[in-house]
């Protein structure tokens, strides 16, 4: 976990220092948890956004204030007569009946003081900011994630304050960790306290059963965005009420996301018109607010979204996905088995981890030759059928006869890939055909891209290879 900073006497003098400070100064203490504490204190929301920070600032003193005076009322009154109501130092002294060296010294005793306070407020605020965005997320569906260290870390770099990424995308195939990805990345920002809110909100659910069933939830609304401004603001707790029409919940919500960073993570954006009706309204509002979006559609077409792409896991990731899943369920024969045994799960559907997942579950009752069987191209079981029912049905319909003809011939390219002018000549089809056929293929996360800068590769994943196999037996 992050450290916080600690609130200084340094930080608290600057703060009483601007206590009727205008929009050009700084206030130390507006944006830190105590302050974002002190706007949920106040119940009207509205009022205190337009407030900003000098407000913010005022009432954290203020609040710091209260519990002073309740330890040390001559305390708290000799800064509210300094700072507040900006009485010089002989006037202090006369009022209190005191020298006037005895009030500075009264008063460093008092700011630091009001110091241990606001930190003491701090740390509090900071516990009960960071469980009400954890209580935002589902419980994480992973124990350890396997696999994603170098991606977790781009992600954390884009999604920094500093950085000037304000779009962020996730894609890959259905069943790549994409969601655990985002959920981790998520609890890692919670914890830096990077931002003052941050909220989640999943266009469509999938549900892996302990019997390794793949369930997926249906009769979701498509997420539009006054859907989504409506999930925000319940998460932000802007209130819907007699005073506040929806088109003035709707503002208020705009106006919270422009005058705070806001972390918005929309998850699973899994149709083109998705992704292509939010991301000009997203444009909008971002700055300093940022959106984590996770989807099977690369965005690479998009100049301005920072995009990453969800690999499958290697060989050895793979093992210790597989490992892992037996020990969290407590299958101690999977847990110990050698790599000779798990390769041939492997060999199977590949770094895929939602196939690997599904797998272990069904090993609790049935023999691995069993299972594997449902998920070679000639088995035609329901347990497969499933999952490629989740990973490529609705894709496979949007293709055109030249984009699969692209897809079957790199069937043939295995992990190392084709090249293009190799991919020309296995498929037969004409370069411009295969060039286009490949840019639609890419962004629907169909066909990984490999090699360097001088000669791309192009491969597909052991699963999307088994599946195509069995589309091109059964036409």
């Amino acid at each position: 976990m992050t450290m916080r900073r600690l609130i200084t006497a340094d930080d608290v003098i600057e703060a009483l220092r601007v206590w009727h400070g205008n929009e050009t100064q700084n206030w130390p203490l507006a944006h830190m948890r105590i302050g974002l504490e002190a706007t949920r204190n106040e119940e009207a929301f509205s009022s205190l956004a337009e407030g900003g920070p000098a407000a913010q600032n005022r009432a954290v003193l203020s609040w710091g204030l209260a519990l002073l005076r309740s330890v040390s009322p001559e305390a708290e009154e000799l800064l509210r007569e300094r700072f507040e109501h900006r009485r010089d130092v002989l006037a202090v002294a006369n009022r209190l009946n005191v020298s006037e060296s005895s009030i500075y010294y009264r008063q460093r005793q008092a700011i630091n003081q009001l110091t241990d306070i606001l930190n003491n407020l701090e740390e509090s605020s900071g516990n009960n900011w960071r469980e009400r965005m954890i209580n935002r997320l589902d419980l994480p569906s992973y124990s350890k994630l396997v696999g994603v260290e170098e991606a977790r870390q781009t992600l954390l770099e884009a999604l920094s304050r500093n950085s000037s990424h304000f779009i962020i995308s996730i894609d890959g195939l259905g069943g790549m960790g994409k969601t655990a990805l985002a959920d981790q990345v998520t609890r890692d920002m919670i914890d830096a306290m990077q931002f003052d809110e941050i909220a989640w909100t999943t266009a469509k659910q999938t549900h892996l059963s302990t019997l390794g069933r793949l369930k997926v939830e249906s009769g979701r609304p498509s997420l539009t965005f006054p859907l989504l401004i409506d999930k925000l603001a319940d998460q932000f707790e802007i209130p819907m009420n007699s005073f506040n029409s929806q088109l003035q919940r709707q503002k208020i919500t705009k106006q919270y996301l422009q005058e705070r960073p806001c972390l918005v993570v929309i998850d699973n954006l899994e149709t083109v018109a998705d992704y292509r009706s939010l991301l000009p309204s997203l444009r909008k509002w971002q700055n300093p607010s940022k959106f984590l979006l996770t989807s099977r559609f690369r965005l690479l077409d998009e100049p301005d979204v920072f995009s990453i792409s969800q690999k499958e896991l290697t060989l050895e990731g793979a093992y210790e996905l597989i490992r892992l899943e037996a020990r969290r369920t407590g299958f101690a024969s999977l847990a110990d088995a050698d790599e000779g045994e798990l390769k041939p799960i492997y060999d199977a559907v590949g770094g895929n981890p939602l196939a690997l997942k599904l797998i272990v579950g069904q090993l609790k009752f049935r023999s691995l030759p069993r299972v594997l069987s449902r998920f070679d191209q000639g088995g035609g079981e329901q347990n497969r059928d499933e999952l490629f029912e989740y990973i490529y049905r609705e894709i496979w319909e949007t293709l055109h006869d030249e984009s699969k003809m692209t897809l079957l011939a790199l069937t043939q390219a295995g992990a190392t890939g084709f090249t293009f002018e190799h991919l020309v000549n296995v498929s037969g089809l004409p370069e411009n055909v295969v060039d286009q056929s490949l840019e639609k293929l890419i962004l629907l996360s169909l066909v990984d891209i490999g090699g360097n800068l001088l000669e791309r590769r192009y491969r597909l994943h052991r699963l999307t290879e088994v599946f195509l196999l069995k589309m091109f037996d059964e036409g």
